[in-house]
């Protein structure tokens, strides 16, 4: 018995960790911590860019699957490069309301979904679908269906073979030519 008195009293005097421990835990602690933020920076920017390519793409096959229901593609035929976007007319929050299932959306004066059939789920009620940095997508549809379409880069005009084109300026929200600044979703014609 005096041996484990002895050896609790011993004890008690070492109760807690040094200064010097402490120290050492509290590095180790900040270096991982500092390893750790830029690699979850990147790792929330990449679902961020893989979240509008899925969005886009969604879109871009409710566009298709338009055209597959009526015969033709959303918007006046006569305007073979329909850009919908916040700052165009029809707005692209009518593209989204029109592809929703909104019967009674309107693009360039007429009913644009007599049946009410829905192609795109999303957006919110009011249309308006904005990507992961709250900017709103642009679309840009070969509404007479000539087989391409012209869109500015920002430095140059190009002529792509396309019918539909679904557009995100990414983080920055700034039209780039650099690769991998703008996120696309495109659909290439057969």
């Amino acid at each position: 018995m005096k041996r484990i008195l002895r050896k609790n009293r011993a004890r008690s005097g070492q109760a807690g960790f040094t200064l010097v421990e402490l120290l050492v835990v509290i590095s180790i602690i900040g270096m991982l911590a500092g390893i750790m933020v830029p690699t979850i920076t990147k790792a929330m920017e990449a679902g961020k860019k893989a979240k509008a390519k899925g969005e886009l793409t969604a879109i871009v096959a409710a566009v298709k699957a338009y055209k597959q229901e009526y015969g033709r593609f959303p918007g006046d035929p006569a305007a073979s490069n329909r850009l919908y976007s916040s700052n165009s007319s029809p707005k692209m929050e009518d593209l989204m309301k029109v592809l929703g299932g909104n019967a009674m959306t309107e693009l360039d004066g007429q009913i644009a979904n007599l049946k009410g059939v829905r192609f795109f789920e999303g957006g919110q009620t009011n249309g308006i679908l904005y990507d992961p940095w709250s900017r709103q997508y642009l679309v840009l549809v070969d509404s007479a269906d000539t087989g391409s379409l012209t869109y500015t880069n920002g430095e140059s005009v190009v002529n792509l073979r396309l019918s539909v084109l679904g557009i995100c300026y990414g983080k920055d929200g700034v039209v780039s030519s650099e690769t991998g600044k703008n996120i696309f979703s495109i659909d290439f014609l057969k």
